[in-house]
């Protein structure tokens, strides 16, 4: 949901309808009736494809072109596992009406522009563009994905990245700690292996990877990366999770299921009047609060100061272990 409804205190009001092609969240309502179509279709833009012929509405070349890459790019070019019929007779539809004689060219053109794009993005917001929240038992989690055709250039940052989904499960409670996450994670998806590995950015987001994903192994995300806390190792950092590409298909159901069945790890839940964080989330909290970690526009992107916060996370651990 776009930050302009979903802060608006009046959206139940604002929202007249809806399609999608996702389950509906535990807090989606509206002020009145609504014509919803949801469907466990691959992408949303096949929904509105399959209206345009129902209506027998007329369909610039330009909005069948757009709706075709949309697929696409919810489908990892027809690939994924939440594919269906009527998203590859979607894409046939949409490229005969758009003029385009390749669909999977463009697939591939897209997702090759998609990386550089991804890149360029930097920390900040490679860890937030695509993050949606869930929640089970109790348990909050997150999970970013990123798409790209090479992974190298995503984990050469891997510890900028670590530090980022240490941070943004902080954010998440604007102030208050009940409202954090519990865990924060991001899979990096490589569309042309159709596999994936998870960044995994603390010990709890190592215990629950490695319930939800028994057998995958664990190694360091990059070379000489310090361990980011004291719970966990770094190389503890990156799950090697195999073909699997679908964050609604099964990266959610893989940690769902786990949380579900009674999960416990060294910390409780952020809600439990019992919470104690560790020291390395204890420092990143006093240099948040100090403003030390600020994030400014720069460039194509927005670039956060990490010098301080990357002490408080990465020299924590060394320090433990010194000593």
């Amino acid at each position: 949901m776009v930050a302009s409804l979903r802060d608006d205190p009046q959206r139940a009001k604002r929202i007249v309808g809806l399609i999608d092609h996702h389950a509906l969240a535990e807090g989606f309502s509206s002020a009145g009736p609504l014509t919803i179509d949801v469907r466990p279709w691959g992408s949303m833009s096949s929904i509105v494809a399959h209206l345009y012929v129902r209506l027998s509405a007329k369909m610039r070349p330009a909005v069948a072109r757009l709706l075709m890459c949309a697929i696409l790019s919810d489908t990892l070019n027809l690939q994924s596992v939440t594919t269906t019929d009527a998203d590859r007779f979607a894409v046939a539809l949409l490229a005969k009406q758009g003029g385009v004689e390749s669909p999977d060219s463009v697939a591939r053109q897209m997702f090759r522009h998609k990386t550089r794009w991804i890149v360029g993005l930097g920390p900040y917001q490679m860890a937030r563009g695509d993050q949606k929240d869930f929640s089970v038992d109790g348990w909050k989690f997150g999970i970013s994905v990123l798409e790209v055709t090479d992974t190298s250039p995503v984990l050469a940052i891997a510890d900028q990245l670590l530090l980022e989904l240490r941070i943004l499960k902080k954010e998440k409670g604007k102030g208050d700690v009940k409202q954090q996450l519990d865990f924060a994670f991001l899979f990096v998806v490589d569309v042309v292996q159709q596999r994936s590995k998870l960044l995994v950015c603390g010990g709890r987001e190592y215990a629950l990877a490695s319930a939800a994903f028994p057998g995958c192994g664990f190694t360091v995300a990059k070379e000489g990366l310090k361990a980011p806390g004291t719970t966990v190792r770094a190389d503890q950092t990156l799950c090697h999770v195999g073909p699997l590409v679908s964050r609604k298909a099964q990266f959610v159901p893989a940690f769902s299921h786990v949380l579900a069945e009674g999960f416990s790890c060294h910390r409780t839940r952020v809600t439990d009047p019992q919470y104690a964080q560790g020291k390395s989330g204890e420092a990143l909290d006093k240099v948040l609060a100090a403003g030390q970690a600020k994030v400014q526009y720069a460039g194509p992107g927005l670039k956060r100061n990490m010098s301080r916060a990357n002490l408080a996370l990465y020299e924590q651990s060394t320090s433990e272990n010194a000593a």
